[in-house]
């Protein structure tokens, strides 16, 4: 199908809505952490593949672990400064042609892996996989395996973040979308989609439960300190929420603060609060979408990778962050912005995971981790 010029034009002009912001979050103060190009380590990612989307450290320290877009989890090893492989989910008969790859195609054969977690006790690595839903690699494995009661065809349409209650070994993990897969991410924002779902994994019976469902790209997770509440990224609408597991408020949802991009994943700090990635500015455009169906139609009919474009190229104007610290409150306490050239480096950041004084930048679209030394 032949796509009107004008129609791009028109969807550029709307697209530029993602400059403007509508809704401010609190601030307990003014600090900033500017990143610039000089500041930051790159890690090329190992062998030709891409998009170290989440990373995990093992109990003792080891790692990163990264999952990135050719279905293997990699961990890192700074003595010998080298990647070396550590799992994937893929058939063994694919795995010398998922090798390397970056084909969003052939993702629902090598599988993508997104949100990692170790379990500090038992040392077995829990992924949610996009296309092959929630896994687990046990300690002396190199291959995941599946986890859940079993269905037919792909068990989990968007399988995303992860999280685990090291007390009891429960499991919960998002599933983003029932509609779309992995690689029509695009489509789930625009179109306002509402099928995603909080979900919970019982190890004990093998069961898996819906905690939360109606949600508009559900992503990151990250329990709380004293295990009362998950913390839970709403990509699409760019809130954070809490999802009470104890007290009075248990079993319900609660908006804990509204962004001004659209958060990725969520990592606790040392120094107090939690990390959320920013994949990108948050404008107009994402509530227009889903307020005026003619726009939605119109701008769901351009090519996923013309959107891409028209969003990177916004996002050179105006400052950019590619990072929050948040507090527990709701208050964001810091800040990271690029400028320059690692502006155009990091131009969508998936994860923030601070560790020993040291930032580890992860993105789903990057060739590269970015260390920064804060």
């Amino acid at each position: 199908m032949t796509i009107n010029p004008r129609l791009v034009a028109l969807a550029i002009v709307v697209a530029a809505a993602f400059l403007s912001s509508s809704s401010s979050p609190r601030r307990s103060d003014d600090v900033r952490a500017v990143v610039e190009i000089s500041d930051v380590e790159l890690i090329p990612v190992d062998g030709g593949a891409a998009g170290p989307e989440s990373v995990a450290f093992g109990a003792g320290g080891e790692g990163p672990y990264a999952g990135v877009s050719d279905g293997r989890v990699i961990r890192w090893i700074p003595e010998e400064r080298r990647w070396v492989e550590h799992s994937s989910a893929a058939a063994p008969e694919l795995l010398d042609s998922c090798r390397g790859s970056q084909d969003p195609t052939k993702e629902h054969e090598c599988g993508r892996p997104l949100g990692l977690k170790f379990n500090n006790r038992t040392g077995e690595l829990y992924v949610a996989d996009a296309y092959f839903g929630l896994r687990v690699v046990s300690p002396e494995d190199n291959v995941s395996r599946p986890l859940g009661p079993e269905q037919a065809g792909s068990p989990f349409s968007f399988a995303n973040g992860v999280e685990i209650d090291h007390e009891t070994g429960v499991v919960y993990f998002t599933e983003t979308s029932t509609r779309f897969q992995r690689r029509e991410f695009l489509n789930i924002v625009i179109s306002g989609d509402a099928t995603g779902r909080l979900l919970k994994y019982e190890p004990s019976s093998n069961e898996v439960e819906v905690l939360a469902d109606g949600m508009a790209f559900p992503n990151g997770l990250l329990m709380s300190e004293d295990g009362s509440h998950l913390l839970l990224a709403e990509t699409t609408t760019g809130k954070i929420y809490r999802y009470w597991l104890k007290t009075a408020k248990a079993s319900t949802l609660e908006e804990l603060v509204q962004l001004q991009g659209f958060p990725d994943n969520i990592e606790a700090s040392p120094r107090g609060g939690f990390w959320v990635g920013l994949h990108g500015k948050r404008g107009k455009l994402a509530e227009w979408s889903t307020t005026y169906p003619w726009l939605r139609r119109l701008v769901m009919k351009l090519p996923p990778r013309r959107v891409q474009r028209v969003m990177a190229f916004l996002s050179r104007f105006g400052r950019h962050v590619i990072a929050l610290r948040v507090s527990e409150e709701g208050e964001v306490m810091e800040e990271i912005v690029v400028h320059g050239a690692a502006r155009e480096m990091f131009g969508s950041i998936s994860e923030v995971e601070e560790r020993d004084g040291r930032l580890w930048i992860g993105s789903v679209h990057l060739p590269f981790l970015g260390l920064y030394r804060l």
